[in-house]
């Protein structure tokens, strides 16, 4: 079964019991107990996916952030390096060295 019909049956239980509680209680059965706390659970699952959901958006922003700050400091690395290659030329040590760098 798929998250989404899980929720689905969950919450078409509740409302079941909810409308027929009369007829079960008639019956010799009193869902109160069951039903209160089926409703607590549903709300702290409700709870739990938009905490999933939040943190997802929360994750992906990160990620764009994370992506973005690498490459503003590799572009300024890229700076710093040409900066001093033109500074000793392209035989010099430190140069070539810089260059191993850049695969």
């Amino acid at each position: 079964m798929k998250e989404s019909e899980k929720r689905d049956y969950v919450a078409k239980i509740i409302k079941l019991v909810e409308q027929e509680k009369e007829a079960l209680t008639n019956e010799g059965f009193t869902p109160d107990g069951k039903l209160t706390a089926l409703v607590e659970k549903r709300a702290i699952c409700d709870q739990a996916e938009a905490d999933q959901q939040a943190a997802a958006v929360a994750a992906k922003n990160a990620t764009k952030y994370a992506n973005e700050t690498l490459e503003d400091s590799f572009k300024s690395a890229v700076n710093l390096a040409d900066a001093i290659s033109g500074v000793l030329g392209k035989d010099n040590e430190i140069v070539k060295t810089m260059r191993k760098y850049r695969k």
